[in-house]
């Protein structure tokens, strides 16, 4: 049963992520209002807080702080075949690229 109340827009773009600093990569799976969900094999456990820069393809950078809700970690044997693979989490704080974020989850 699906618990999401808010749209959410299939979108490919690079991302780094990290607790103190972006430096871990992955990729967006999906993004809305208040969440992303973030291809990766390096997650975190959920409650962490992370900087977020999301890389559009005219290389424009959005900075957001989310907080990790749940993670899951698939053996790199296996990513291509486990479609969720990595980390939804929750926007918290977009620190900059407000209008290009608004833009890019419609």
């Amino acid at each position: 049963m699906e618990k999401r109340t808010r749209k959410r827009v299939d979108r490919r773009l690079f991302v780094r992520f990290g607790l103190d600093q972006a430096l871990n990569l992955g990729f967006t799976g999906d993004v809305s209002v208040t969440g992303i969900f973030i291809r990766t094999n390096t997650v975190f456990s959920p409650g962490s807080v992370l900087k977020i820069e999301i890389e559009l393809p005219d290389s424009k950078i959005i900075h957001l702080q989310g907080t990790v809700m749940w993670a899951k970690r698939v053996p790199s044997t296996l990513v291509r075949h486990i479609k969720k693979s990595g980390m939804g989490v929750m926007i918290t704080r977009i620190v900059s690229g407000q209008d290009t974020y608004s833009r890019l989850i419609s």
